[in-house]
């Protein structure tokens, strides 16, 4: 299938959409369930993923009673691998509708989850020939808490797609979040011939992006005026023009690499991007889960929702720019 149509959305304008499925991510986080808490959605299937980790039991279950309460099934899987998301996604979109609409909460769902759903989409032609995927995003209030210590994994964020081919020099796109000591040791390792730095604009809240700014201060100091640019994190459309712009301008001299660290509207945004344009490609940094308390991860604004449509490959689709 292929990516023809993106748009920005009142999260408010979801009350009058008529959805077949909805999935979550049931984690410690509260924000997991504030869409859930705030639009009353009818649905033929409710989908919780519940992530197969130990830590902050008492939250999770907490939050997997509330989302049951909404309606929602349980729905296991492994923080390490993809095969579950994509066969909930394949049963979903294989089924007779010939059109649907699936909305997805992707606040608290890893995002090897939600690249591997998007990715599973266009790889493959489902009995659905045209699907609309509505994703919403609850950011959170900034935690002061000390930085990240080490990475958990650092690499390609779809295997398969995502390897460089070292043929052209790398263009290097970072997303700059509170762990600036470990995108510059990325930075150390990629050794890319041009840099360019995403810097988060949370008008919710500013405290985010002045920790930001601190701790990659060092980074910013060598990086290129022209190639610093600050997102509205509220704004997907804004951000999605803007970095399109850039990876147009640089893709036919070089080999772009996007690292999306920070809020997740812009990792979502890139990987969006690289749909359209396969040659781009996205890392991920993982950290070591240090010790979270309940107070973590509330809610600080309105959800930010995209909606992106999908089209069987054999119907008329978007031309590249």
């Amino acid at each position: 299938m292929e990516l023809t149509h993106l748009s920005e959305l009142n999260y408010q304008e979801l009350r009058y959409e008529r959805f077949d499925y909805l999935i979550t991510t049931c984690g410690y986080q509260p924000r997991c369930h504030y869409l859930a808490d705030n639009v009353h959605f009818n649905a033929t299937g409710k989908f919780m993923l519940t992530i197969d980790e130990t830590g902050n039991g008492e939250d999770r279950c907490k939050h997997m009673d509330i989302l049951t309460k909404h309606g929602f099934k349980s729905y296991k899987a492994s923080v390490d691998e993809t095969q579950s998301v994509e066969k909930l996604l394949g049963d979903l979109c294989n089924q007779t509708h010939d059109h649907l609409n699936i909305l997805i909460d992707y606040s608290c769902m890893p995002k090897k989850w939600y690249a591997a759903i998007l990715d599973n989409i266009t790889r493959n032609n489902f009995r659905s020939k045209n699907i609309n995927i509505f994703l919403s995003y609850t950011p959170k209030i900034f935690e002061k808490k000390r930085p990240t210590l080490s990475a958990r994994y650092f690499g390609p964020m779809v295997e398969e797609k995502d390897k460089l081919r070292h043929k052209k020099p790398i263009t290097l796109i970072a997303a700059l979040d509170t762990n600036g000591h470990l995108l510059q040791e990325a930075v150390n390792l990629i050794k890319p011939a041009n840099l360019l730095a995403f810097v988060p604009n949370c008008r919710y809240d500013p405290d985010y992006t002045a920790a930001v700014l601190l701790s990659n201060r060092a980074l910013l100091a060598k990086a290129d005026g022209k190639n610093i640019h600050s997102y509205d994190v509220s704004h997907p459309d804004a951000l999605n023009a803007l970095l399109t712009s850039c990876c147009l301008d640089l893709r036919l001299e070089s080999e772009i690499l996007i690292l999306p660290q920070g809020p997740k509207i812009f990792s979502m945004m890139a990987l969006l991007l690289s749909l359209r344009y396969t040659d781009i490609k996205l890392w991920e940094l993982t950290f070591k889960n240090g010790k979270s308390v309940s107070e973590q991860g509330l809610p600080a604004s309105a959800p930010v929702v995209i909606k992106a449509s999908f089209l069987d490959d054999e119907e008329d689709a978007w031309d590249d720019e």
